[in-house]
Parts: structure tokens; C-alpha cells; sequence
């Protein structure tokens, strides 16, 4: 082609032809552009211009001005680009042509969304179609519009105008226009994660292009179909395309392409870890940028070099390349290319554990996402920022974060983009021991990568799902998804993953016994994070290794590990890790006998347990995980300590700082209290200590379950009803209650003989420690003696800082009058656990409701008035709430009614009373009265029972009284008269619970089950009933 040129233009020259002469300047830039020849082009376009303008074809000037505008696109001189299309624009329609003044505004369209000013973008390429509809010619700017509308994360929408490019390109005959169209819709696909159909669509392109002989265009189909090969760890195939990309690149002399290929091949070889090959590559790709003049190409290549030089821990060289690309980003104007160079800047301060620095960047990252209105780089800001706060122990904002980014991702159907902040939650759910919930993330990240073919990704999510089963010691599950995360890497080079994988199979060698084999996984593990810069795997990896040599007797070499982990984490502000390396080394002190260490490490290791729980704020449900997966065992290794050298005071203030924080914290944020939890010694005066008893009380007071005529209050699964009913057969059986009778003298004399003597006053507050919350203190009795009940009235709190908040409490905030009495919710049809369920109902609990509330004088809701609606509008504003319904046998959580009429079978949300709901709530109550089967019951965990219970106390009740298990109707009805007919009387709760059961033990239901189901929880409160007015609540129809 240039051969003929040449001749056409010297023939022009010699018979002075000017215009043909300038026409055959202008074929021949526009060649030598095409062959990434920028500064050739450039020379004969300009030649081509200025002849056009000495001759006055001002049609002529404007199509050259318009060719060395997209010139200027290509070399990134965007301002230069803008001046001469604008030019040729202003000419185009003064001369009237129409068609060509549409294709200018498409390329300044397109100039836009190089510059990431997208709204300008839009503006152009709309007036573009606008023109191109009018006069029957739409091709390009509808290809145009897709790209723009795929730059705006509006995916949706660019496939639409995408598959209309197709259509009309179709139409009208034009296959190579078609290929492109081709082309554009494997990128789209490619960005969400549609690899199947991206490979599709550009195989279709490359077909086309092979068919026309477009050579030029099967190169980057070629290179196209190689980077669509990279991110799914088909790293071989990935190469052989992009080699094809390059070597018809380099026969055309496609200079610019052939830069392109070289930067693909260079990212290439930086994933398989060949980095010497890659930097050769990326510097043959900046030096033709740079040649050529391509700022834009220039940016993105030290981009890439920055992010090479990163993984070889030359993090100045890094920086330094980053920060070239951003500065000429930045003076090329382009938006998105300089939020790119923040968030690369961002990740390697990261690294740096220069954190401040770190969020300053991706923050600005972000800020210029939204902006520009790229939802999908909004996304991916909030998740890199996601994983910094998590790096920093700010799980609260992590979790925030992370699920913003999620929501977009989703919207966009961006697949899989989606599985790596699902992957990215599991983790974070992970280290707060949410195992059941990290699970479920990463279950669903793995789902979308084996569906979309990314088997590198599919490869991380079973290391990670590896670790997950280790400490639950499931060896078995942990041992298949490492075997299946190893079988991938084999054929796909990652070395970060195969760190994941080698301290996996250290940890699982170390639980075997294997500990010289787990030494060498683990020392394997730390010299490629070392060789990898990552620091974070260097101090896991100085962790595991200090494990091994404490678990042979090697105290020194273990203390080595240990400290350069603990000095290691410190230096990044890695402040899980800092706390596991203080753990750890407690561990090896006390293995030393040297106590005075072991005391500074505890300190220090509560420190910094504190500092993590802080920052998910108010947060309950998370900072109950983490004090169970962390937090238990230094406090209770330094109560015991403390215990067993004399000081009973000191370990008890230790306790206090563990026991029931959460709820405490949520206590005073209801009661708008300055002073948060403290564990202060003047909390803590109490006389002694218990035992633990864990495993014995765990599997105690099971069968104290009512005999006869039971109006079963409890709701739950068929499996655990035939439990129940089992269990109700029992008791029946003389050998059974016989067993129950020796626990509660066993557990009396355990718990309360020791302590007995100290014991004068006549009511006594029990702080009950995990499994204790099982113990049925009324019913403990000496053998042949009283029940511990009847020589003092009993109350139970979660702790004493629990009890401080409620009697600091301001003495306006609880209410004084007004009652909400439920009885009996009409519940019917529902679906309950996914289940249909008819729920029975319950005449006793309507008869309990009407009594009490004829005592009180107050109107209860009963049946189909008991809504859940009904409730939560009262329920804040009264002083005595009195609920007697079906109760969940898990949460305790109560059955209400739901709206009538539904026009579909009622969903849990309508009808079920959750802690949730109580905890958005800010009630008023003085006493809570929850007449449920297991409204005491809930998870026990270190935190406490995590139950209904614990959530109307940390909701702004003063007490709650609550059931241990199902209860008998006769008996509880009985039990509710005499306990409102002394409470009517001004007496105390606790001393109207001590005058129930006594009435109950000397009137017929001497049985343990009938008496002793109910427990006091918080304050001891009274009302004065007389002050109330007639009715409190709204009648009943």
C-alpha cells in the first residue's frame, strides 16, 4: 500500500497537482498512523493541511484536521486533540455537511470518555446519533454510545446499543465493522465476569478478521483473547495468543500494537513470577510509548511497572513509577487513569503499612469514581478500602465497606467481581469466628468462580475455605479443599496462593503431631512471603513456626519467631496478629514457669483485645464473635492466675472486664450513660469464686420437664419436639427423676456449700459464668435439706457492671405507669423455618392474660389484637410488659399475630417478636414478664446467653422475667396470680418470685418443673399501682 502511494503522491508532485497532492499527503498519513508510525503520520497530515488551506478546500482542511485530532487521541495529547476536532467541526458545519459534523462529534465523544468526562461524553455522542438517525447512517456513534454507557458501569445499557452497532453493521454489509462490534461485546462480557460468552463474541471478531484479511485486526483479537485468557489462569493459552498479537504486529510495523502486546506479555509473565522476563517486556513497551509519543500508553506502562516493582519489595522504584503515571494522568487530564494511579499508590502504601497514606489515596480513588459516575471503579474502591480497614482491625467499617461494594457489583452483574468481595467477607466473617457466616460467603464466591471458569480464583477461595475448617477441627473437609486448591496450582502458577496452601499443610501436620514436617512447610511458606513482600504472611508464617518450636521444647528458637512476628506486626499495625503473637507468647511463658512475663504479655494481650473491640463501635452480634473466637483466653487465663496466687479481688475485676461487655455497652448507649463499661474494683464486690463446670452442667437438668397436661408454649422443628416429648417421657420413669434429684445435690454441693457460710443476707445476686446460665439455682438443694430458694430470694444479673448501668440508670427514664398484657396471638398458617407450620393455640395463656390484666385493671390483646404491629407500637412507652405466647425453643423469640387478612401464608418477618426487633427498640419498662416456654434460653457463648431475654435488657429493661425451659399451664397460671397478686400489692419482683414458689411448693406442685422455671434477671423493681389510671392500653372489641 505505501509502494503505490508513494507513486500516486510523486506523480501528483511532478504534473502540479496540488489537491491530489495534498489527498495523496493525507492516504499516507493515515497509513503510517494505522501502523503506529505517530511522528510520520503527523508529518504528512500536516503537509496534507497546509496545502489544503493554501488552495482554500476548506471541506478538504476540515477532514484533515479531524484525521490529526484522532491521531492525538492515540498519542494521549487530549487538549491538542480537542483543539483540532473542534476545528474541523466549526468547518464541517459551515460548509453543511452533516454526516461528517455527526462523526466529529463521535469522536470528540469519544475523546470524552478518554478524559473520563463522561456527561460531556454522552452529550457529544448523542447529538452524533441525533444527526446520523437523520440522515440513515447510526453505525458508529451507536458503537460509540455502548462504550461510553460500558464506561459508566450501565451495562445493561451499552450491550443494548453494543448489539445495535451489530445489527446495523450486519445490515449494511460491513463485516469489518461488525468484527469490531464483536470485539466490544467480548469486553463488555469480559468486565462482568461472562467469560464464556466474551470468548464468544471475540473469537466471532477474530474469525471475521482472519476472513477479511485484516491483519491489523486479527492482532488484537489476538491480544484481546489473550487477556480474557490471563485472569482465568490459563496462562499457556493467554501467551500463544498474545505472541500472535505481537509477531503481526511487529511484520506490519504496528508500532503502537506491538508496544500493547509487549505490556500484555509483560503483565503475563509477572503473574506466572517471572519477573526479570516481565520488566524486559514492560520496558520494551514503555521505551515505543514514549517513542511514539503516547502519554496515555506512557502512564499506564509505569503503571504496570510501579505494580511489578511492588511484588519485587523495591517499593521506592515502585512509588517512583506510580507517581510518573499519576503525574501524567493528571496533566493529560485523564480522570479515571488518575484514579487508577491513587488506588495503585493506595494498595503499596497499604503494603507499606503506611496507613494513613494508604486510605488518603484510595478515599481520593474513590472520590474520582463517583464522580465521574463509574459505578463499577466505585465498587472496587469500596472494596479495596474494605480490606484496608480490615488489615487495620476496623472490622465494623470493613464489614460497611465491603458490603457497599457488593451491592454495586450485584446490581451491575458483575459476576465476577461479586465472588471476590463474597471472598473478601468470608475472610473478614473468618476472623471474628463467624464461621457459619464465612462459610456461607465463600461458598457463594466459589460457586461464581467454578461457574464463570476462573479456576486461579477458584483455587484461593478452597485455601481459604481450608483455613476456615482447621480450627472448628474438621481435618477431613480441610484436608479435601487443600488437596483440590493444590491440584489447580499445579497448572496454574500462583505464589501467594501457594502460601495459603503450605500453611495450611503446616497447621494440619502440627494438629497431627508432625511437627518437623509442619516446620518445614511453614519456613517454606515464609521465605516466598518474604520474597513476595508480604508482610502480613511473614508474621502468620513467624507465628507458626514459633507454635512448632514451643510444641518440641524449643523455648528460645520459639521466643525468636514469636518476637519477630509480635515486632513485625506492630511495625505494619497488624493488631489481630500483634494480639494472637502476645497470646502466644503467654503461652510459651507459662510453659517457662516465668510468671512475671506471663503478666506483662496478659496485660498487654487485653490491651490490645480492647482496641479490636472498639473499633466495631456498637456493633453487638460482632463483638460477641470476636470475644468467643479471641477474646475469652486471656481473661480467663489471667482470672485464674490471680486466683490462684491469693488475690480473689483482682481476678474478679479481670472477669468483669470480660463478662457480658456487649450487653453492657448497649445498656448505657440506651440509657445515654458517659461512662462505658470499665470493670472498675468498686463493680466488684463479691465473696468468691466458682468452679468450672462446662461439661458437666452442659449435659444437666435436661429432663426437669413438666408431667402432665402441658400446654406446650415452645415452637419448634419436628426433631426437636420428638426431643422434648422424649424427654417429658422421662421424667415420668422414677430412675430419671432420681438422676435429677442427685444433680441439683451435686450442683448444691459444688457451687453453694463452699459458700454457704457466707451467705447472711436475704436476697442474693448470682452472676452465672457460660454454661452456669443452665443451672436452676432455686431448685439446688441440700441432701435431705431445703432448696437453696428457700433460705434466700435469688436474682440473676449478667454482670455486675450490667447491674451498676441499671442503677445509674437516670431516674426519668423508665416509666411509671401502664402495662401491654398479650395473651394467646392468634398465630394460624405460617411458614416457619421455611417450613408450613399451623401454630395450635393456647387457651391458658388468654386465661393468664385476662386475669392479670383484671388485677391491674388494664385491657389485654389477646388473639387475632395481638399483632406484632399492635406490640412494637406500645410496647416502648409502658412500665410492665407481660407476654404469654408460643416462645421459640432455640432464641426463645415469641409467636405474635400477624395482619389479617393475608393474601399469602405468612412469613416469619410478620409474625415472629426477634431480638432484632427488640433491639431497635428503646423501651421504658421496669419489668418485662415473659410467660414463653425458653424465653431464658439462647446461645451460650462468652458473651452470655444471646437470647430474647438479653435483648429486652439491653433495650432499656430494668428486669425481665424469663422461663428455663417449657411450662406446665395449670402451674404457670397459678404461679402468675400469686406473682402479680403480690406485686399488686407494692412488693418486689424478687420477693414476689420467692412468695410464688413457696406457695407453689406448699399448695400441690411440689414438683422442681413447676416452680422453679422462672429466673429474675436485672433489677429488683416494684410498682405503685395505686398512681395508675383505669385502662393503659387500647381495649379489646
Amino acid at each position: 500500500a505505501r509502494e503505490y502511494l508513494e507513486k500516486a503522491l510523486a506523480i501528483k508532485k511532478a504534473v502540479g497537482d496540488r489537491d491530489g497532492e495534498a489527498t495523496s499527503y493525507g492516504n499516507l498519513g493515515t497509513l503510517f498512523q494505522s501502523l503506529g508510525q505517530y511522528d510520520k503520520a503527523r508529518e504528512y497530515l500536516e503537509k496534507a493541511l497546509a496545502i489544503k488551506k493554501a488552495v482554500g478546500d476548506r471541506d478538504g482542511e476540515a477532514t484533515n484536521y479531524e484525521t490529526l485530532g484522532t491521531l492525538f487521541i492515540v498519542l494521549g495529547q487530549y487538549d491538542k486533540a480537542r483543539e483540532y476536532l473542534e476545528t474541523a467541526l466549526a468547518i464541517k458545519k459551515a460548509v453543511g455537511d452533516r454526516d461528517r459534523e455527526a462523526s466529529i462529534y463521535g469522536e470528540l465523544g469519544n475523546l470524552f470518555i478518554s478524559l473520563g468526562q463522561y456527561g460531556k461524553a454522552r452529550e457529544y455522542l448523542e447529538k452524533a446519533l441525533a444527526i446520523k438517525n437523520a440522515v440513515g447512517n447510526s453505525v458508529g456513534e451507536a458503537a460509540s454510545l455502548g462504550r461510553l454507557f460500558q464506561s459508566l458501569s450501565q451495562y445493561g445499557k451499552a450491550r443494548e446499543y453494543m448489539e445495535k452497532a451489530v445489527a446495523i453493521k450486519k445490515a449494511v454489509g460491513n463485516r469489518d465493522g461488525e468484527a469490531t462490534s464483536y470485539g466490544d461485546l467480548g469486553t463488555l462480557f469480559r468486565s462482568l465476569g461472562q467469560y464464556d460468552k466474551a470468548r464468544e463474541y471475540m473469537e466471532k471478531a477474530l474469525a471475521i478478521r482472519k476472513a477479511l484479511g485484516n491483519r491489523d485486526g486479527e492482532a488484537s483479537s489476538y491480544g484481546e483473547l489473550g487477556t480474557l485468557f490471563h485472569p482465568l489462569g490459563q496462562y499457556d493459552k493467554a501467551r500463544e495468543y498474545m505472541e500472535k498479537a505481537l509477531a503481526i504486529n511487529k511484520a506490519l510495523g504496528n508500532r503502537d500494537g506491538e508496544a500493547t502486546s509487549y505490556g500484555n506479555l509483560g503483565t503475563l509473565f509477572q503473574s506466572l513470577g517471572q519477573y526479570e522476563k516481565a520488566q524486559e517486556y514492560l520496558e520494551k513497551a514503555l521505551a515505543i510509548k514514549k517513542a511514539l509519543g503516547s502519554r496515555d500508553g506512557e502512564a499506564a506502562i509505569y503503571g504496570n511497572l510501579g505494580t511489578l516493582f511492588q511484588l519485587l519489595s523495591q517499593y521506592d522504584k515502585a512509588r517512583e513509577y506510580m507517581e510518573k503515571a499519576l503525574a501524567i494522568n493528571k496533566a493529560l487530564g485523564n480522570r479515571d487513569g488518575e484514579a487508577t494511579s491513587y488506588a495503585n499508590l493506595g494498595k503499596l502504601f497499604q503494603l507499606l503499612s503506611q496507613y494513613d497514606k494508604a486510605r488518603e489515596y484510595l478515599e481520593k480513588a474513590l472520590a474520582i469514581k463517583k464522580a465521574l459516575g463509574n459505578r463499577d471503579g466505585e465498587a472496587t474502591s469500596y472494596g479495596r478500602l474494605g480490606t484496608l480497614f480490615h488489615s487495620l482491625g476496623q472490622y465494623e467499617k470493613a464489614r460497611e465497606y465491603l458490603e457497599k461494594a457488593l451491592a454495586i457489583k450485584k446490581a451491575l452483574g458483575s459476576r465476577d467481581a461479586e465472588a471476590a468481595v463474597y471472598g473478601n467477607l468470608g475472610t473478614l466473617f473468618q476472623s471474628l469466628g463467624q464461621y457459619d457466616k464465612a462459610r456461607e460467603y465463600l461458598k457463594k464466591a466459589l460457586d461464581i468462580k467454578k461457574a464463570v471458569g476462573d479456576r486461579g480464583g477458584e483455587a484461593t477461595i478452597y485455601g481459604t475455605l481450608s483455613a476456615l475448617y482447621l480450627p472448628l477441627g474438621k481435618f477431613g473437609e480441610a484436608d479435601k479443599c487443600l488437596e483440590r486448591a493444590m491440584a489447580i496450582r499445579m497448572k496454574v502458577v500462583d505464589r501467594i496462593g501457594e502460601v495459603s496452601d503450605l500453611t495450611n499443610l503446616g497447621i494440619v501436620a502440627h494438629q497431627r503431631g508432625l511437627y518437623e514436617r509442619s516446620k518445614e512447610y511453614h519456613e517454606r511458606a515464609l521465605a516466598i512471603s518474604i520474597e513476595a513482600g508480604r508482610r502480613e504472611g511473614e508474621v502468620v508464617s513467624y507465628m507458626n513456626l514459633g507454635s512448632c518450636f514451643h510444641s518440641i521444647g524449643k523455648y528460645d528458637m520459639a521466643e525468636k519467631y514469636l518476637r519477630k512476628g509480635l515486632r513485625l506486626s506492630r511495625d505494619i499495625r497488624d493488631i489481630l496478629n500483634e494480639f494472637k503473637c502476645l497470646c502466644q507468647l503467654t503461652m510459651l511463658k507459662v510453659s517457662e514457669f516465668d510468671f512475671k512475663a506471663v503478666f506483662l504479655y496478659l496485660f498487654q494481650s487485653i490491651e490490645k483485645f480492647d482496641t479490636l473491640r472498639g473499633s466495631l463501635k456498637e456493633n453487638d452480634e460482632l463483638q460477641t464473635s470476636l470475644l468467643e473466637e479471641h477474646g475469652t483466653h486471656p481473661y480467663k487465663m489471667l482470672s485464674r492466675l490471680l486466683s490462684s496466687t491469693a488475690k480473689p479481688e483482682d481476678a474478679l475485676y479481670v472477669e468483669e472486664l470480660r463478662r457480658a461487655r456487649g450487653l453492657a455497652d448497649l445498656m448505657a448507649t440506651q440509657y445515654s450513660l458517659k461512662e462505658q463499661i470499665t470493670g472498675s474494683r468498686e463493680t466488684c464486690e463479691v465473696t468468691g469464686l466458682v468452679p468450672s463446670l462446662d461439661e458437666f452442667f452442659s449435659g444437666s437438668f435436661r429432663g426437669i420437664l413438666p408431667e402432665e397436661k402441658c400446654e406446650d408454649r415452645s415452637f419448634d422443628d419436628t426433631e426437636s419436639m420428638q426431643l422434648v416429648h422424649e424427654n417429658c417421657a422421662l421424667i415420668r420413669d422414677d430412675d430419671a427423676a432420681k438422676v435429677i434429684q442427685t444433680d441439683l445435690h451435686l450442683c448444691h454441693k459444688i457451687i453453694i456449700s463452699p459458700v454457704a457460710d457466707l451467705l447472711k443476707e436475704p436476697e442474693i445476686i448470682i452472676v452465672p459464668d457460660s454454661c452456669m446460665y443452665q443451672v436452676p439455682f432455686s431448685a439446688l438443694r441440700e441432701e435431705g435439706g431445703k432448696y437453696f430458694s428457700e433460705m434466700a430470694r435469688i436474682r440473676i444479673v449478667p454482670s455486675l457492671t450490667t447491674l451498676k448501668i441499671i442503677q445509674e440508670s437516670p431516674p426519668e427514664y423508665h416509666s411509671h405507669t401502664g402495662a401491654l398484657i398479650i395473651g394467646d396471638p392468634e398465630v394460624g398458617e405460617v411458614i416457619y423455618n421455611a417450613r408450613r407450620r399451623t401454630i395450635a393455640p393456647l387457651p391458658c395463656a388468654r386465661n393468664e392474660a385476662v386475669m392479670i390484666g383484671r388485677l391491674l385493671g388494664v385491657t389485654p390483646l389477646t388473639g387475632g389484637h395481638a399483632t406484632k404491629v399492635a406490640v412494637l407500637q406500645a410496647i416502648d412507652s409502658v412500665s410492665l410488659i407481660h407476654l404469654a405466647a408460643h416462645g421459640d425453643a432455640e432464641r426463645g423469640e415469641i409467636l405474635l399475630s400477624p395482619e389479617r387478612p393475608m393474601p399469602f401464608i405468612t412469613r416469619e418477618g410478620a409474625y415472629l417478636l426477634t431480638m432484632a426487633d427488640i433491639s431497635k427498640i428503646k423501651l421504658r419498662a421496669k419489668l418485662v414478664v415473659l410467660s414463653c416456654c425458653h424465653s431464658a434460653r439462647g446461645q451460650i457463648r462468652a458473651e452470655g446467653v444471646i437470647g430474647i431475654a438479653r435483648a429486652f435488657i439491653g433495650s432499656g429493661a430494668r428486669s425481665v422475667l424469663a422461663a428455663r425451659w417449657a411450662l406446665d399451664d395449670t402451674a404457670t397460671e397459678q404461679f402468675m396470680n400469686y406473682f402479680y397478686r403480690h406485686l399488686f400489692l407494692g412488693k418486689s419482683a424478687s420477693e414476689c418470685l420467692h412468695e410464688a414458689r413457696k406457695w407453689m411448693r406448699n399448695n400441690g406442685f411440689e414438683d422442681v418443673s413447676k416452680w422453679a422455671s422462672f429466673m429474675l434477671i436485672g433489677d429488683n423493681v416494684s410498682f405503685d399501682f395505686g398512681k395508675w389510671p383505669k385502662s393503659t392500653t387500647s381495649k379489646e372489641p
